[in-house]
């Protein structure tokens, strides 16, 4: 029986539905409304960039993100996952990735071994010579609702919380 590969989301495209630049936004929220439906992969350390960007932001923001982010990943099919000794190996050993943080290098090197579809707006990954191959273009970008009604009214709630470049800085 063949091993399904799952699309690898990082950081920038969960937290890019919320991003100020409305093109980034768009297509972010593409690929969830493209993938609602079906499953897709999210490391630990991803989730935590996600979480540390959140935790940086008022009560209030947090207040109005929160019930969105939660409804959307108990509905959506998000899959968890940790890293393995290859994986370690490859982001200890890759010269090439000196210059990236330890959680780029752990995302890169997880796709690399696990030869996973990746899609991301991180501008340093997509230059990344050997994630090239897995690189993946997003789904037409939305403008309109994305989201089944319910979340989409939750979703529409959240807006308020825009997130900058800047947050990612913080947390790499």
């Amino acid at each position: 029986m063949d091993e399904v590969v799952l699309p690898i989301i990082d950081a920038t495209v969960f937290m890019g539905m919320h991003h100020r630049d409305p093109q980034l936004r768009a297509k972010s929220l593409g690929f969830f409304s493209s993938f609602y439906q079906r499953q897709v992969l999210m490391g630990f350390g991803q989730i935590g960039i996600c979480d540390a960007i959140i935790w940086k932001k008022s009560r209030h923001l947090q207040d109005v993100y929160y019930p969105f982010m939660d409804v959307l990943h108990t509905d959506m099919d998000i899959q968890r996952q940790g890293y393995c000794n290859e994986v370690l190996r490859r982001a200890s050993l890759e010269s090439d990735w000196r210059h990236l943080s330890v959680e780029k290098k752990l995302l890169a090197a997880q796709v690399i071994e696990h030869k996973q579809p990746l899609f991301t707006h991180d501008e340093e990954l997509c230059e990344l010579t050997a994630l090239q191959p897995f690189l993946q273009s997003f789904p037409r970008p939305i403008f309109g609702p994305a989201f089944p009604e319910t979340l989409q009214s939750l979703f529409e709630q959240s807006q308020e919380m825009l997130i900058e470049q800047e947050d990612f800085r913080h947390v790499w």
